[in-house]
């Protein structure tokens, strides 16, 4: 965990993400279990969360759920997309067209966010952490999101990503980015209207991402699907065209 991120603050969201993962309720020793947690520190966490409004506690099957406070905290922004569960919706429809790993990415820093995840059905699937960071300057998702920005503003990001990699600086994992390459790869991008990362940063893995539509003055995200590259590949151009009938469907 990094340095910057006051412990009990981060296990408050990690809690929270957690439900949002599974989409069910949950004991005190699962929640404990799944963040290597002393159980005693977790559940003075879960009661307090419950006093304050967050959490609702089940005394039969000793289990706590999200409360309705959850879900309206900050419904008041992009409310274009997350209105009337529209992104959602989207999410769930493309992982029925496919079977893939639906993923929502947002810019956070050097990094693209992954604030929604729905996992694969699929046998062969790749499973995505909700919470994951992907770098900015060399994953499908980073591309894509780098790719609403003018090609100064990309320079700058990826020297900044280049000095936090220099050797002795263990700011972000990664490597360092060949500046005149990225530029290239983001211009094709924004031709395609699409972005695929095939091993970028798992092996075996990949992505296919696209903007979604968003009002004037709101922050780009990004939709993918993730999954195994060889099936990816297989099935690009499909992929492709089911993604933008999903978002013209769902979005507009």
């Amino acid at each position: 965990m990094s340095r910057d991120v006051v412990k009990s603050a981060a296990r408050v969201i990690h809690v929270l993400e957690y439900f949002d993962d599974v989409r069910r309720a949950a004991t005190v020793s699962e929640i404990a279990e799944h963040h290597d947690w002393p159980l005693s520190s977790t559940s003075v966490l879960m009661r307090s969360l419950v006093t304050l409004g967050y959490l609702d506690y089940e005394p039969a099957t000793r289990t706590y759920m999200p409360t309705t406070r959850v879900a309206l905290l900050g419904n008041w922004i992009q409310a274009n997309l997350f209105k009337d569960g529209q992104l959602m919706h989207l999410m769930e429809w493309l992982s029925e067209q496919t079977g893939e790993t639906v993923v929502v990415a947002a810019r956070n820093g050097l990094g693209a966010h992954y604030i929604q995840v729905l996992q694969a059905t699929n046998p062969m699937r790749m499973v995505v952490r909700l919470g994951t960071v992907r770098p900015l300057c060399w994953s499908g998702s980073g591309w894509m999101l780098l790719s609403t920005m003018d090609d100064d503003t990309i320079r700058k990001l990826a020297q900044r990503h280049n000095a936090d990699v220099a050797p002795g600086n263990s700011a972000i994992p990664g490597r360092r980015i060949d500046i005149p390459r990225l530029i290239e790869v983001i211009a094709d991008v924004r031709a395609r209207g699409y972005a695929f990362s095939a091993n970028q940063v798992t092996a075996n893995g990949g992505l296919i991402a696209m903007l979604l539509p968003t009002a004037p003055g709101d922050k780009p995200l990004v939709i993918g699907l993730a999954g195994l590259t060889n099936v990816l590949e297989a099935n690009l151009d499909r992929y492709v065209a089911v993604m933008r009938d999903g978002i013209a469907r769902h979005i507009g």
